[in-house]
């Protein structure tokens, strides 16, 4: 039954899919960024659901379980920096796009900064730290199919990619943006009902009880630095700075680009705080902290953290519910790779293959590049999850995080900033690039600090200086990416 539930889920998936590619107008521009129609509640959806994956089910509930309360400065650090991309990089940047139908940030960057071999660095480096985290979600729901049914994680995450290969390939932006509502709904539904469920059944008395029981069973995991000793102030700190990078997360910026007007920056941000920071990242939270501490206290190690939430529901609440707790996992899984494999399918071929082999290339070829870059990528995402493995929180915060952030100064100076030259952007980001992968290598380069704050603060510094050093840009480049982009913004 578990078997047949989860197949007709999976085709419900690829129906969407397929009337998705009937539909959809086969350009490039339908493909990559849905026509630029998307209004405030499928962005939403679509913002909200592209975050929240498999981790937030399984990664940060057992971050928490394992470490204390303090991971939510992480959470709420990513509330705020997504608020910010959409209040004051986003306008711009979507106009920008629109004047000049641009369907890339990263070909954003390159005309502001006039730099091919920026477009390229740019371009293999966000390539190079989301391929790998792409794989970590049907990994996470590997680890679901391993606790509900036994079957080995392989299974789990090989149903999982059908669906993203498929439904990415047939559906692009636009189905994908539409599915998340679905696949959102099914997830939020699970994963609040879950709570409702564990509360009445396992701990009557509610949070006040849960709270209670902590402080005299285990009282370390009401505060920091935590049971084991690791979010000391220096590590909240830049677990903090980690969550305020969230306005760099590429497949987070590229969603700015597929808007239908401007109106949606006005309300996008108070929909983020109040129903993403407010309401839903708290219920992983209250699982994490309270719940399974409470109801199955001394599970140790990284797997068994990572499924805690799902090993309770599968041994304490019914049997039908554990399926639907694990169709919402599916469905946060499927919906964040989507959007990661669509982003990254869009530097690949919009980026690379385009901007360097092809630059007079049809539409048709274009999006028949990305559709192939999507199996591809898949693939490689896979092999390198199952191969180095790590806990989902840490490989988020303490790896492709700090990688994406690294192209953060040269975005924010690129569409703020008139100054920002292509030294300064080149230099920093290389510095940045260099200093985090030599430091992940060789852990003490970061002077005890997380990797995200000493290589920013390099990058930003040469960003800045170099460019007050290196000749301005041309008034055309000012005159396009910031004068007509002002006019344009206060236009009615």
């Amino acid at each position: 039954m578990t078997i047949l539930i989860l197949a007709l889920f999976g085709l419900a998936i690829l129906g969407m899919a397929a009337y998705g590619y009937k539909v959809s107008a086969k350009t490039a521009e339908d493909y990559m960024l849905a026509g630029r129609t998307i209004g405030v509640v499928v962005m939403f959806f679509f913002v909200l659901f592209a975050v929240s994956s498999s981790w937030t089910f399984y990664g940060y509930p057992g971050f928490l379980y394992l470490h204390g309360p303090s991971y939510i400065y992480f959470v709420w650090g990513s509330v705020a920096g997504f608020a910010a991309l959409y209040m004051f990089l986003g306008p711009r940047l979507w106009a920008i796009a629109r004047l000049n139908r641009f369907l890339s940030p990263v070909e954003v960057l390159a005309e502001r900064y006039e730099s091919p071999f920026l477009r390229v660095l740019l371009s293999l480096m966000l390539l190079v730290f989301i391929v790998p985290y792409v794989g970590i979600q049907p990994l996470g729901v590997g680890l679901g199919f391993k606790t509900l049914t036994g079957m080995p994680i392989i299974v789990g995450a090989a149903y999982t990619v059908v669906l993203l290969v498929i439904l990415v390939i047939l559906g692009g932006m636009r189905i994908v943006a539409w599915v998340n509502i679905f696949l959102g709904s099914v997830y939020a539904s699970a994963l609040l009902g879950s709570l409702i469920w564990a509360f009445n059944r396992l701990i009557p008395g509610g949070l006040k009880a849960a709270a209670q029981t902590l402080m005299v069973q285990n009282p370390e995991m009401l505060s920091a630095p935590g049971p084991l000793g690791y979010f000391t102030p220096v590590v909240i700190g830049g677990t903090m700075v980690v969550g305020l990078m969230a306005f760099s997360w590429p497949h987070i910026v590229i969603g700015v680009m597929t808007a239908r007007d401007k109106v949606l920056f006005k309300w996008f941000p108070i929909l983020i705080f109040i129903f993403g920071g407010v309401f839903f990242y708290t219920l992983p939270f209250i699982w994490g902290s309270l719940v399974a501490p409470v109801v199955m206290p001394g599970v140790t190690g990284k797997e068994a953290a990572d499924s805690i939430v799902q090993t309770i529901i599968t041994q304490k609440l019914p049997s039908w519910f554990s399926v639907y707790v694990l169709m919402g996992v599916i469905a946060a899984a499927v919906s964040t790779a989507a959007v990661q494999l669509l982003t990254s399918s869009i530097i690949i071929a919009r980026d690379l293959i385009q901007g360097f082999f092809k630059p007079e290339a049809e539409d048709s070829k274009i999006v028949k590049w990305a559709r192939w870059s999507v199996v591809g990528i898949t693939i490689i995402s896979l092999v390198v999850s199952l191969r180095y493995t790590k806990a989902m929180a840490l490989y988020l915060t303490e790896v492709t995080i700090p990688g994406f952030a690294q192209w953060g100064p040269a975005l924010v100076g690129g569409i703020l900033w008139k100054r920002g030259t292509k030294q300064g952007a080149i230099v920093g980001t290389l510095a940045g690039l260099i200093y985090l992968v030599a430091g992940l290598l060789y852990k003490p380069l970061f002077f005890g600090m997380h990797p995200v704050m000493p290589t920013i603060i390099v990058n930003m510094i040469l960003y800045i200086v170099v460019s007050l050093f290196t000749e301005r840009p041309s008034e055309e480049i000012k005159a396009k990416f910031f004068d007509e982009v002002e006019e344009f913004l206060e236009a009615d």
